[in-house]
């Protein structure tokens, strides 16, 4: 255990002696992986339903007689409505995959919505710019229709370059934690 501590101890006076390139490569890989770790582990929303679901099911059914009479005197935690083991089975496979599709089709109508109205906001900002943006943005946006027209692009593909044609020009970018929160909810 010394040892460890000595090594810790020689490795943060090593810090003072690094030259600042050295430490700032230290620095980004060290963020690097705490990003990694904090936001990319973080479940969707849907799956959070789908557990949610899934617990409401494992505490409020049994298939037990036994078990849910000992969780009615509250000896034991765990459901207390007996149902039969095939009903029980199928509630608690087929309601939270219910419960997890409901949930992803109204985050997508939610983000579609957002999605739409921000780029909204965009396509009022970019109206705002000079002459020569606004025909370098039809340009752009022209070259997009006839890549839809010849069947290049769908047109969830089509919608979702325009936006960020919009967004580009916009220059309205959205915050860190925005994004995150946008491409967790997608998920």
């Amino acid at each position: 255990m010394n040892r460890l501590i000595d090594d810790l101890i020689g490795r943060i006076k090593n810090v003072r002696n690094m030259d600042r390139e050295q430490l700032a490569r230290e620095a980004k890989e060290l963020g690097h992986h705490l990003h990694k770790q904090l936001f990319s582990q973080i479940p969707g929303v849907s799956a959070i339903v789908g557990l949610l679901a899934g617990w409401w099911v494992a505490s409020t059914f049994t298939s037990s007689p036994l078990r849910g009479l000992l969780s009615q005197w509250g000896i034991m935690k765990g459901g207390s409505h007996v149902v039969s083991s095939t009903t029980y089975s199928i509630i608690s496979i087929v309601l939270p995959l219910i419960a997890i599709a409901v949930t992803a089709y109204i985050v997508q109508k939610v983000l579609r919505a957002y999605r739409e109205q921000q780029m909204e906001r965009n396509k009022a900002y970019v109206a705002e710019l000079g002459e020569a943006v606004r025909s370098e943005m039809s340009g752009k946006i022209s070259i997009l229709d006839k890549a839809r027209e010849a069947d290049l692009l769908s047109e969830d593909e089509y919608r979702t370059k325009v936006a960020s044609l919009y967004r580009s020009y916009s220059r309205n970018y959205h915050s860190k934690i925005e994004e995150i929160i946008i491409k967790k909810l997608e998920s």
